[in-house]
């Protein structure tokens, strides 16, 4: 399943600028995200540059490790999940699949994973989740 998403915050900055050889962004980030899974995602990323471009960022080279967390409603149910991702951001390319690690609410039994796809300037996310049936 594929739903849409927009970056509607992206506060990226140097953890520490004294460590040349050790150059780690730290990035708060938010997704609006619309579809089956409609809500707001709440991103910390870490970013370690493997090679940049001053001039455009998007041309850079990173390693990305972060959690989101997502507020809002997946086929009708109201919920939270928190993922954790870990990828690769590649000039302008994401891939950095995410894993439900724990949910809330409605979605408490939700169960899957996910990964960014990016077609001209549409940005989506390709859904892998389903309920998983209580056993007690």
């Amino acid at each position: 399943m594929e739903v849409t998403f927009t970056v509607s915050k992206w506060d990226e900055k140097l953890i520490d600028d004294t460590r040349k050889d050790f150059p780690i962004n730290i990035a708060h980030v938010e997704y609006d995200i619309d579809g089956e899974l409609k809500g707001k995602a709440f991103v910390e990323y870490l970013l370690y540059y493997l090679d940049s471009n001053i001039n455009d960022g998007h041309l850079a080279t990173a390693k990305i490790s972060g959690f989101l967390h997502f507020e809002g409603i997946y086929k009708g149910q109201q919920g939270t999940f928190t993922a954790i991702e870990q990828g690769i951001f590649d000039k302008g390319n994401l891939d950095s699949p995410g894993t439900i690690i724990k949910a809330t609410g409605n979605l408490e039994n939700l169960r899957g994973s996910y990964n960014y796809q990016f077609t001209g300037q549409t940005s989506k996310l390709i859904l892998e989740f389903e309920f998983q049936q209580n056993t007690l």
